[in-house]
């Protein structure tokens, strides 16, 4: 019974050990990252930052070359959302949490399509790229969600948690099965992001009146 509870503690101290120091920090500035953007903390953005500028490397170097290109816009989107919540506001205030509208879904909708064609054939083409048109897929919709969350729209974690439930297959195909572990993390803590956001938006309406 002890051997089998040992097993997971086993697995991660092998995990972290068979690790290198910038993946280490990758992790931990990615863990503390989405813990501060779950609680609507603007220092979230420039642990996020750090976090997917190792990421970009270890992924570049695994040939998932649109999930190479996806960290990138990460570190440029995240100091856009670092900005946003802090002055993005009415009168440059801190932004609210608040719901996408229709015109603003079809828009971004008809991008992530024209986008994600293009990209999945020349991943697959002349990338030579891993699951190319899944790694296509989800660079589509993790850039889309990542601009709505730097915007603070609540719709952001639905896309999350899509995105990172795909992550976690992809990773683990590719036998980064401590990376797959971390998207499984991520996905819970998209779900508990939408849960808490939900939750602020509604106060706002109900603090000022409004219909939810």
């Amino acid at each position: 019974m002890l051997d089998i509870a040992m097993e997971p503690i086993n697995f991660i101290i092998t995990f972290i050990n068979s690790m290198g120091l910038g993946e280490r920090v990758s992790i931990a500035t990615g863990l503390i990252y989405i813990v501060l953007s779950v609680r609507q903390n603007a220092l979230c953005w420039p642990f996020g930052i750090v976090s997917v500028a190792i990421w970009m490397v270890v992924v570049f170097q695994g040939k998932l070359y649109s999930d190479a290109f996806l960290q990138f816009i990460y570190v440029v989107l995240g100091f856009y959302g670092w900005h946003q919540w802090l002055r993005g506001g009415k009168d440059h205030e801190p932004l609210k949490v608040r719901k996408i509208d229709l015109k603003l879904s079809l828009r971004l909708a008809a991008i992530g399509l024209i986008t994600f064609i293009p990209l999945g054939y020349i991943s697959e083409n002349y990338l030579g790229a891993s699951f190319p048109w899944w790694d296509a897929l989800t660079t589509v919709i993790s850039l889309i969600a990542q601009y709505l969350l730097a915007k603070k729209y609540l719709e952001n974690w639905i896309l999350w948690i899509t995105a990172d439930a795909m992550y976690i297959v992809i990773y683990y195909l590719k036998g980064w099965t401590g990376y797959s572990g971390l998207m499984t993390v991520y996905t819970v803590m998209a779900i508990i992001g939408f849960a808490g956001w939900l939750k602020s938006y509604k106060a706002d309406r109900v603090q000022q009146c409004q219909p939810a």
